[in-house]
């Protein structure tokens, strides 16, 4: 299955959010077959941002200046509340 820029983009966030960058289970066919109502979330999420639309991230927000304050560390491509509360507790890394 040939996956779009923004699909890739979502998977990769997925796979670094989830620790699970290098799991041969995890594969973006995996993660789009179980999880693709949270790829099209971080897509629709990032396409809100860059319409400056009112979401999440945005700590306030004003009108005539047109000024914008985001939460410190957010950006379009970023794992959102909502999108953690759809994904499973990232995995720990062991190191021996």
């Amino acid at each position: 299955m040939a996956l779009t820029t923004d699909q890739r983009k979502a998977v990769a966030i997925i796979k670094n959010y989830l620790n699970v960058v290098n799991n041969e289970i995890w594969t973006d066919d995996y993660i789009m077959t179980n999880y693709d109502f949270v790829v099209d979330q971080i897509i629709e999420n990032a396409t809100n941002l860059s319409t400056v639309k009112p979401s999440t991230g945005i700590l306030s927000l004003s009108e005539g200046g047109q000024s914008v304050t985001f939460e410190p560390g957010f950006n379009s491509w970023s794992i959102t509340d909502d999108v953690k509360n759809m994904l499973p507790k990232p995995f720990i890394k062991m190191f021996y």
